[in-house]
């Protein structure tokens, strides 16, 4: 099976960082991929490379896409010949959108009539307002507008994202959620993390590790996690936050200001953005989500599956993700954040790790990155059956 995926930029994010999973994880099961970046953003692309995908750009410019790029793309599709084309968010889903209708008429002028499957991808669940973006709230509308024409099918990584996106007037019968999955050979317990951690960050054996990972966003909603934090502190001293996330390092005064007002210097231990993710959350005594809004949120999927046990926001499918292996509570709320992370820091540390292992079970058994391929694979193959195309 051939794919080409069409995605606005190849930075690092969740969906991302699923795309390159994905990748990996089917080039034993005959896939071959063609990444296409609508942008120059290139910080995946050789990691993308090096798991067997070739990787193209675009190059386009904010703003209005130049038509003669929209036909260069399409041309690219035409010369793929793909079973599938796979957009990625909003960006990618207009235009990608445009270009393979463009590629399928090219085909037929061509006399080859190849035929693919379109599918497009939502990876949030809140639709964007104007004020989160005027030019993604307009991507959102005409994405609705021809949800019912141009896709074969719209994939969307969580059901609540499912429900916001058919209310605000995309295609329901087009609609379906493949939860992401998360690389269980990457993200591994590691006995060692854990003192490793401490050590570098000068704190005695018996501290406790509360890491949080996230870029500076206001999605990511740091002020709850660090009110939290600041109630917490107070009832269990030895408590330490390890922030992890482009641009919470020191160079964030907002960020600093924040925490010398709440009275948190010293344990807070802002790292900045990290590669080497899989070496740090082994270390974490709980992971924290305090997000507004989320999906499927990759960080709680590779926490639980390093045996991390997770106290999380009720956003998107995380509470799904989580189930009895952590604690759910609602977001912007900063008391039910603290209070929750307080039971979790007074278990015993045997009871923390049992969750931990369930944690890890429900992300294999579930969650992984092999059993999301699975899904993704079947939905192509039953598209394509019912173009007539056997795979």
């Amino acid at each position: 099976m051939k794919i080409v995926h069409i995605i606005s930029g190849l930075g690092v994010g969740g969906a991302e960082t699923l795309l390159l999973n994905l990748v990996s994880e089917s080039r034993n099961a005959g896939g071959t991929h063609v990444v296409i970046s609508l942008s120059s953003m290139d910080t995946m692309a050789d990691r993308l490379r090096a798991a067997g995908a070739e990787v193209r750009f675009l190059g386009m410019r904010r703003g209005v896409p130049n038509p003669l790029l929209l036909i260069r793309l399409a041309r690219w599709i035409v010369d793929a010949r793909p079973d599938v084309v796979q957009t990625w968010m909003y960006h990618a889903d207009v235009v990608g959108g445009v270009a393979a209708l463009l590629a399928r008429q090219l085909s037929r002028l061509k006399g080859n009539n190849h035929r693919f499957a379109l599918v497009w991808g939502i990876h949030r669940t809140e639709v964007p307002t104007a004020q989160v973006g005027r030019l993604l709230n307009v991507l959102a509308r005409i994405g609705a507008m021809t949800s019912n024409r141009l896709p074969d099918s719209v994939v969307c990584c969580a059901n609540a994202s499912l429900k916001t996106h058919v209310d605000y007037g995309y295609e329901r019968t087009k609609m379906r959620v493949v939860h992401n999955g998360f690389d269980v050979r990457k993200f591994v317990p590691d006995a060692n993390a854990r003192s490793m951690l401490l050590s570098s960050l000068g704190l005695p054996p018996h501290s406790i590790l509360i890491g949080i990972v996230g870029r500076s966003n206001p999605a990511k909603d740091y002020d709850n996690f660090l009110h939290a934090a600041a109630m917490l502190r107070k009832r269990v001293p030895v408590c330490h936050f390890v922030m992890v996330g482009k641009d919470v390092d020191a160079d964030n005064k907002v960020l600093g200001r924040t925490i010398d007002q709440l009275g948190l210097s010293g344990a807070c231990h802002l790292l900045g953005a990290r590669n080497d993710l899989q070496r740090i959350m082994p270390a974490f005594d709980m992971l924290c989500l305090s997000s507004r809004t989320e999906g499927l949120p990759t960080v709680v999927g590779e926490a639980m599956a390093c045996s991390v046990p997770c106290v999380v926001t009720d956003v998107g499918d995380t509470g799904q993700l989580v189930g009895d292996t952590g604690l759910v509570v609602p977001p912007r709320d900063p008391v039910s954040l603290s209070k929750a992370l307080e039971e979790m820091a007074t278990l015993s540390l045997e009871q923390r790790k049992k969750l931990g292992e369930r944690a890890r079970e429900r992300i294999v058994e579930q969650f992984s990155i092999t059993v999301c391929w699975q899904k993704y694979r079947e939905m192509y193959t039953a598209l394509l059956r019912g173009k007539g195309v056997t795979h």
